[in-house]
């Protein structure tokens, strides 16, 4: 498999913590692409221009971070990081969204802060940072429950916790949600989370 992504997004984080915490990580071939070369080569793969974009040894493409790491846990031989059936699949699916979702309030905000004043719209700012900490909130209440080892909705959240502070989008939140923060300060200790730690 040859997955194509750009250096700092929190969901191609996602897929490669999920491929070394399934021991698979040298089996994908990672590609990082420059925004030049993301807007020459994705739109041929995936119609909307997005990454990750995941391209198969049968040519198969598969698009968007859920759906390329539910192919890497199919892969799986060890225990899944998607349960196969029952309340617990809901849940892991659940928190993956959540995580997501937290990610792309985080780059909502991300992108519209870093442009000059006279284009930015502090509206948008504003409604995506409130949904950051509507789920960061959520999150710190759920954090004691949390699965250990990590299945995908927790890979899901750490990484959308990482690329928050790479931004510096919430500032101080670590002191705000105390339980989440020590959940996040080990999970950082994994393997798969130093590897994938972006530069």
């Amino acid at each position: 498999m040859k997955c194509y992504m750009t250096g700092n997004s929190p969901y191609a984080r996602k897929i490669r913590v999920a491929a070394i915490e399934s021991g698979l990580g040298d089996e994908v071939e990672w590609v990082t692409l420059t925004r030049e070369e993301r807007a020459e080569l994705v739109p041929a793969m995936n119609p909307l221009g997005k990454v990750p974009v995941a391209v198969l040894e049968s040519g198969q493409v598969l698009l968007d971070s859920p759906v390329i790491c539910a192919y890497v846990d199919s892969l799986n031989k060890g225990p899944k990081l998607i349960p196969e059936s029952g309340d617990e699949r809901w849940a892991v699916l659940t928190l993956e969204a959540l995580g997501d979702g937290l990610g792309e309030a985080v780059i909502g905000v991300s992108q519209e802060a870093q442009k000059p004043d006279d284009k930015r719209t502090q509206g948008v700012v504003d409604r995506q940072a409130g949904k950051a900490n509507s789920g960061l909130a959520a999150l710190d209440k759920q954090a004691g429950d949390f699965n250990e080892p990590p299945l995908m909705g927790e890979i899901s959240v750490a990484c959308a916790l990482g690329y928050m502070e790479y931004r510096d989008v919430v500032p101080g939140w670590r002191e705000t949600y105390p339980a989440l923060s020590g959940w996040y300060a080990n999970i950082l200790k994994r393997q798969s989370f130093i590897l994938s730690t972006p530069v």
